[in-house]
């Protein structure tokens, strides 16, 4: 279940709204004597010249473009259309009708200008693949990432090697169907200019040493390699003889063979010099020769480790990294660990920790600090490099002594919210916040507390994972945290309150006006007064996902979320389910057809996932 959880921690990034703000910060007259000449001769936007828009549309995604300029006049079609600019292509939460539209109208016509393309509809997805001017067309195209992809699709990638200058390649699968990785990388593999790849394989995936053997005669040009799977170390040893290139290297968790070998890697990666790792089940022992193979140009190493506590020996570390990383310019690491009593707590910090206090770390400047948990794991602590901290996400789980700003993080995992008033260090750039087993009592104010450590204007994503989170709680944090756009809950608790009551409240009435919620996922209860009540609230939603079992409600369900005369829902154009039965497609089709509930639209079941399309 662990396992599960982590994996489904799929980081999303805000990357349009990023490049839309760094324009409006970034882009200046070349001196005060411009800026005022601009200001008096050019009134409107539409009178500045072609050069200056076209530099403003290399700011946006495709898209964005085509849905805002196309209608405006007949100049800002034909730059659109005439253009020779590269075309970066987003395709998310559009609506059946205006994907097709936008297919026919743009992608086919100028599939020769498409540099990037990004899908994270499944179904557009297969519409794509399946077409005949499907990807491989795309003959510019450079960078292809999918966000949501089938498991029949990932068996039929060998079409990608006729795309010649793909060079970055994305791939995340999310769901439960086995899936041979030894396919998915042989495919990749044959790619002839690839650099980048990033490979999510679900949750469940076939061992990869059974059926792809050590390379001997082909390699791939990947230089920078991001795996987010549960990876054993005989399997990396296979991957790695195959991208001898490889520079960066980025293992979610790895994990030591399930059966003990002795396993030596001939091969020589002059060029690695970036490793990330999340060990798991990893002692210190195998580690060394790890280190031993991989790292001898090593200058870059972030290591994540937890409950051996050899990895808290400075003195194997020192010796490790003079003997087998004498490159090594920054060293980045955690550690956390649960200590069974308060003695063992101390004699940890006393015998242990203080050690990392000597010459060898001051001459490096590698500094560290520790982070004690308090209530119900108040002996856990982390240990962890303080300068530079450079990883995008921190574990927030108790109190430090250091008073900072992590200007790096941009995701924040609140083990112990009650934390926060006496944490006092604060993360500026933070836009993902995760709640795991630990959201707070209903008369905990997070509209408040949560200032104290992040811009909530900034929070684009809230995840709550195995934890009941109070309805009106979450209103008043939305009335502060006004860019939330994706939101993925495990429990909704409505208390003994009534929903009407809920929907007359001011707080309410204003946030829902106001809030820019698109995405919502509940995965394990959920009601139709829940769903009911977040329509009301979130009336901008474009995508549903339930995972909760809905098979006795299934027709209530479906005539609420698909509702014609539903003012609430107008902007809701995807709606998923977990497969329950067999029946459950057929039951679906049925439900719509017999209660006329829509018009154009598809229902297809995918890799136990029941998707509506309209």
């Amino acid at each position: 279940m662990e396992q599960m959880k982590r994996q489904r921690n799929i980081s999303t990034d805000d990357s349009d709204d990023m490049k839309r703000k760094q324009f409006h910060s970034t882009r200046q007259p070349e001196d005060s004597f411009d800026i005022n000449l601009c200001t008096k001769s050019i009134s409107y936007f539409e009178d500045l010249s072609n050069e200056i828009i076209y530099e403003i549309f290399e700011y946006f995604d495709f898209d964005y473009i085509y849905e805002t300029f196309s209608n405006l006049n007949q100049r800002f079609v034909n730059l659109i259309i005439n253009s020779n600019l590269p075309t970066k292509i987003n395709i998310s939460s559009m609506s059946k009708p205006t994907f097709q539209r936008y297919y026919k109208d743009i992608i086919i016509p100028y599939r020769q200008r498409i540099k990037s393309l990004r899908i994270t509809n499944i179904l557009a997805v297969n519409i794509i693949s399946s077409s005949q001017d499907n990807i491989s067309k795309l003959t510019g195209l450079e960078t292809l990432i999918f966000t949501n992809i089938s498991s029949s699709y990932l068996r039929n990638l060998q079409y990608l090697i006729n795309l010649p200058k793909l060079s970055s390649l994305t791939i995340v699968y999310d769901g439960y169907t086995k899936i041979d990785q030894s396919e998915v990388y042989h495919q990749i593999f044959q790619l002839p200019v690839l650099k980048y790849f990033n490979l999510l394989l679900g949750w469940v995936s076939m061992p990869i040493v059974l059926s792809l053997p050590f390379a001997t005669n082909k390699y791939s040009s990947i230089e920078h390699l991001v795996i987010k799977n549960d990876v054993q170390l005989d399997t990396l040893y296979v991957i790695l003889s195959y991208v001898p290139q490889i520079r960066r290297l980025s293992i979610s968790f790895l994990k030591k063979p399930e059966k003990k070998q002795n396993m030596t890697f001939s091969i020589t990666l002059n060029n690695l010099t970036y490793i990330s790792l999340k060990l798991r089940s990893f002692d210190f022992h195998d580690f060394e020769l790890l280190a031993k193979d991989l790292f001898h140009d090593l200058q870059v190493l972030r290591l994540c480790a937890s409950n051996e506590i050899t990895y808290l020996d400075a003195n194997q570390w020192q010796n490790l990294i003079l003997s087998h990383i004498p490159n090594l310019i920054i060293f980045d690491f955690q550690y956390k660990c649960y200590a069974e009593s308060e003695k063992d707590m101390i004699s940890i910090n006393k015998n242990l920790i203080k050690k990392f206090t000597s010459s060898f770390w001051i001459e490096r400047q590698w500094f560290f600090s520790t982070q004690h948990s308090c209530g119900h794991s108040e002996n856990d602590f982390l240990f962890f490099l303080l300068k530079p901290y450079k990883r995008a996400t921190f574990l927030l789980d108790g109190i430090t002594e250091e008073k900072l700003n992590f200007d790096s993080v941009h995701h924040i995992d609140m083990g112990n919210p009650y934390t926060i008033n006496k944490f006092g260090n604060y993360f500026p750039n933070a836009t993902k916040l995760t709640f795991e087993y630990s959201w707070p009592s209903s008369d905990y104010s997070m509209d408040i507390n949560l200032p104290c450590i992040i811009s909530l204007e900034q929070l684009t994503e809230l995840v709550v994972e195995d934890s009941p989170i109070h309805f009106m709680q979450f209103v008043k944090l939305l009335s502060v945290a006004v860019n939330l756009h994706r939101l993925k809950f495990d429990y909704i608790s409505i208390d003994e309150m009534n929903p009407r009551t809920i929907q007359e409240d001011a707080i309410f009435q204003l946030v829902s006006k106001t809030n820019v919620v698109s995405s919502l996922t509940l995965t394990y209860d959920g009601s139709l007064k829940i769903v009911e009540l977040f329509f009301a609230l979130c009336p901008r939603l474009q995508h549903l996902e339930v995972h909760y079992h809905f098979t006795d409600i299934l027709r209530s369900l479906m005539g609420l979320v698909l509702s014609k005369t539903n003012n609430n829902n107008h902007h809701l154009s995807s709606l998923c389910f977990m497969n329950e039965t067999d029946e459950t497609e057929e039951n679906m089709k049925m439900v719509i057809k017999n209660d006329k509930l829509l018009d154009d639209y598809i229902v297809e079941c995918i890799d136990k996932k029941v998707y509506i399309w309209w």
